[in-house]
């Protein structure tokens, strides 16, 4: 996993797990990220998919990627893509945002002495 140190970052979990981190700075905050999950559920739903098959698609794309390791060396859109897809399962309640074992977890900036 991609330790980003001093700067701010975004981590998901799913099922008490680690699944992906993201850097974070001042053109792709938190906002930015909700947008993207918001903008790919939309146009799913504009194409006609259902919301249960947005859910499922969703949660099985997760352990496809991270639980059988599909991807030997994911890159970083595939990084960017498991993040949406957990964004997008929290909009659709599937999992909660700060949940116990499952969510996102948001690492400020590392303050410096030169701060």
């Amino acid at each position: 996993m991609v330790k980003y140190k001093n700067s701010a970052s975004i981590s998901g979990y799913y099922k008490g797990k680690l699944i992906v981190t993201r850097k974070m700075d001042k053109d792709h905050d938190l906002e930015y990220w909700k947008s993207l999950a918001h903008n790919f559920l939309e146009e799913g739903l504009r194409k006609g998919h259902s919301i249960e098959f947005m859910k499922r698609f969703n949660i099985n794309f997760i352990k496809m990627v991270r639980y059988k390791d599909t991807i030997k060396k994911p890159k970083s859109e595939d990084w960017d893509t498991i993040m949406i897809a957990i964004l997008i399962l929290i909009k659709l309640n599937v999992i909660e945002e700060d949940g116990e074992r499952e969510g996102i977890l948001v690492v400020p900036r590392r303050k410096t002495k030169r701060d």
